[in-house]
């Protein structure tokens, strides 16, 4: 199962050539680094240091062909274009993304395409008290790529923080009121995927999309605790020093952190907070340094302290009675 995304942070201007960003309010150069993963083993597949304006989309086309059959590809919709999700059905791989925005959806009636009408559909879910359906549908005006397409309706109060959230983005960059058809949209978690119901039942749809959460929990420990994105005025060389150092201890970082969660999990029964232990990291850097540097058995000693702390002081705290990663992923492929 892989899991991959970008991360994005503003630097000096006087890189824009090298680095050039997006212009607007901030600064005119900018570095994305794009990060893969396999969720079930850990091992990394991508990380490399970009300039902004190469969209996750490019990435996702230069990456897909370290996809192996059978695997099951978690992306967000920004990295899901019809080309590769093309791609990844002629791989013999399976996708579970949301469906781009900019994409038509058609359903076959008889003998002819139909467009989906998302405001109908909203309102006899509604009407209905339907929270969870399914369709057969054909994606692209022209490619009509035929997919699943699973449809959640969101509860009313996460409904109206997505459109207060929608709202202050329009008035934000001078646009109209939200059209009927957005607010449809809006009421809808949309997931599309062609793995066959036997593989991914519809109830396991977005549990297993939630997954893709954790990446989103790595990138806030790049940012919070190892400060990737705080660079300063500084050459080149100085400045890709300083990140690929950053990703050292990062990678480094994950190994450790990865081989403690999976042994605690096995053995104990615990889920790891990955926050906390990589913080813990930093606070004992110069020993975990040492222990990578040593040529007896340094790492194995240091991996075995830390995972006694891990068992009392990294443990992952449940919230609102939802289910970790792990359960999730547990309920979801036994």
């Amino acid at each position: 199962m892989s899991l991959g995304d970008s991360v994005c942070f503003q630097i000096d201007e006087s890189l824009k050539e090298i680095y050039p960003g997006c212009g607007g309010d901030g600064s005119e150069a900018a570095i994305r680094i794009q990060f893969e993963y396999d969720l079930l083993s850990g091992t990394i597949t991508d990380l490399s240091i970009n300039a902004f304006n190469e969209q996750d989309a490019t990435d996702s086309i230069a990456t897909i062909e370290k996809t192996k059959q059978g695997d099951l590809i978690l992306r967000d919709l920004a990295y899901m274009s019809l080309a590769v999700l093309k791609r990844i059905i002629e791989l013999a791989a399976l996708y579970l993304c949301r469906p781009n925005t900019n994409v038509k959806i058609y359903e076959l009636t008889g003998n002819k395409y139909v467009e989906m009408n998302f405001i109908k559909i909203a309102n006899y879910m509604k009407k209905n008290n339907i929270s969870c359906m399914e369709r057969e549908v054909y994606l692209g005006s022209n490619d009509k790529l035929k997919t699943r397409l699973i449809l959640h309706l969101l509860p009313v109060d996460e409904l109206a923080k997505r459109l207060r959230k929608a709202n202050q983005t329009s008035k934000k960059k001078g646009r109209g009121n939200l059209s009927k058809e957005y607010k449809a949209k809006a009421a809808l978690n949309l997931f599309i995927t062609n793995a066959s119901k036997a593989q991914i039942p519809t109830e396991n749809v977005w549990p297993i999309y939630r997954l893709r959460w954790q990446i989103e929990l790595m990138f806030k420990i790049w940012k919070s605790i190892c400060a990737i994105e705080k660079v300063k005025k500084v050459k080149r060389e100085r400045l890709e020093c300083y990140v690929y150092s950053k990703l050292i201890f990062i990678v480094f970082g994950w190994k450790t952190v990865w081989t403690i969660a999976k042994n605690m999990y096995l053995i104990d029964g615990k889920a790891l907070s990955f926050y906390k232990a990589y913080k813990s990291l930093l606070r004992k850097i110069k020993k975990f340094r040492d222990a990578i540097q040593s040529i007896n058995n340094g790492m194995t000693n240091f991996i075995i302290d830390f995972y006694d702390l891990s068992t009392t002081n990294h443990l992952l705290e449940k919230r609102k009675q939802e289910p970790t990663s792990l359960e999730i992923l547990l309920s979801c492929f036994n």
